[in-house]
């Protein structure tokens, strides 16, 4: 009797293993240094990936547009079931900002939260209290 349930454990193992296979990958990255925060699941059953990032100094027209500084920034990339990117979204100070945690609100929106050494500018609204303050942040489900 102890060698069938030896012999079960081991195929059930074996099984188990070779089952497992990878549906899919994604790099999502910067030039620099990225940090994850986390992995949130969405209202809409697609994923929100959060975290710090400096962002990549571009010369296309459209990337000049955009608000750039030398330090960390909140990161946010949506991606679908299939890890397709859906948006991506950085917000911005002045100085290093860095992302620490995720909720999903009821009525499918986000809150960011984080620590900032940026004072008030580009899309920071508040005058720094302090060497670093809390930032939050409420957006809606795109971003």
């Amino acid at each position: 009797m102890r060698k069938f349930y030896l012999s079960a454990f081991t195929l059930c193992a074996a099984l188990g293993i070779s089952a497992q296979e990878v549906v899919w990958q994604k790099d999502i990255k910067s030039s620099t240094q990225d940090f994850l925060s986390q992995v949130t699941t969405t209202i809409d059953q697609q994923y929100l990936i959060t975290g710090s990032s400096i962002q990549s100094k571009s010369q296309s027209p459209a990337a000049s547009s955009q608000k750039q500084n030398n330090g960390y920034d909140f990161h946010l990339v949506k991606l679908n079931q299939q890890g397709e990117e859906v948006w991506e979204k950085y917000f911005v100070g002045q100085n290093h900002d860095y992302l620490s945690a995720t909720v999903t609100t009821q009525d499918g929106g986000f809150l960011l939260s984080g620590t900032s050494y940026s004072g008030k500018g580009l899309d920071k609204k508040e005058d720094s209290k302090g060497g670093s303050d809390i930032w939050l942040i409420r957006i809606n489900e795109f971003g």
